[in-house]
């Protein structure tokens, strides 16, 4: 199920200077969405055209979304600053989500590099919860990568949830590169931007590792219909060819078939 909704600003703080935490409650009418870690929002904030955003959280119960976003635009500047009791209209939830197989993945990597922390700690919670709840076994490991200690948030978040490893300044792939030379998961998910995804996806493939990602794209209408967001893919077959869309056939991705230039 997915829809528009408009939403109500319950809660917004600061993670970053220009990174902020926002807690949207969902309209009853909107009972009965389940988003997964990967999917995303299309918000509209008083401008005209909407902007993806990754969803960070979602409470089933008190139907609370959690997004987390990075100041960068107008679009993304107005979202920002919503205030508590502030409406917003999300149409959610868009995309294709991490593959949490049941019994397919149970030692998995998470891969974030600076916003792509937020889609992150939403899988990082889920698996948990997952475990906790008996249905699955998840191990999980986090590298998380942040270009200034000033830029950082959410690291005693991925800690809670399993052995993390943060890098401030450097680069998360070298962290993951030394540490695939010793050990080994069932698969890496990862969001952040693009050259540490590219950089990840010959990591992985090197290694003989199962890798998705996120990627990021602009988008117009967020469904599919005006192919503003692509990707280029390896092999064609596709709907359009050698590319697919970003909103709807991604945003989550297997590393092996995605192509970079």
């Amino acid at each position: 199920m997915k829809g528009d909704f408009e939403a109500r600003v319950i809660s917004n703080r600061k993670l970053a200077p220009d990174v902020s935490d926002i807690g949207l409650q969902m309209p009853d009418e909107s009972r009965g969405i389940a988003p997964a870690p990967g999917q995303f929002a299309h918000i509209s904030c008083g401008q005209f055209l909407r902007r993806p955003i990754s969803i960070a959280g979602f409470d089933p119960d008190e139907m609370r979304l959690r997004i987390i976003v990075r100041s960068v635009g107008r679009g993304t500047e107005a979202i920002s600053r919503a205030a508590p009791g502030e409406a917003v209209r999300a149409l959610m939830p868009l995309g294709n989500p991490y593959p949490f197989g049941p019994g397919e993945f149970r030692r998995v990597w998470l891969a974030a590099g600076g916003i792509g922390a937020a889609p992150l700690l939403f899988a990082a919670k889920y698996l948990a919860r997952a475990k906790k709840g008996g249905s699955e076994k998840y191990e999980i490991t986090s590298f998380v990568g942040f270009r200034d200690s000033d830029s950082a948030f959410g690291l005693e978040e991925f800690e809670e949830y399993g052995k993390t490893f943060p890098s401030i300044g450097g680069l998360v792939t070298e962290k993951i590169s030394q540490s695939l030379e010793t050990d080994r998961p069932d698969a890496v998910f990862a969001c952040g931007p693009e050259p540490m995804i590219r950089a990840l996806a010959k990591i992985c493939a090197a290694h003989g590792v199962k890798a998705y990602a996120s990627l990021e794209a602009r988008m117009g209408c967020g469904i599919g219909a005006c192919l503003v967001c692509n990707c280029l893919i390896k092999q064609g077959g596709g709907e359009y060819g050698k590319y697919k869309r970003v909103c709807r056939d991604g945003p989550v991705f297997d590393l092996s078939e995605a192509e970079f230039r």
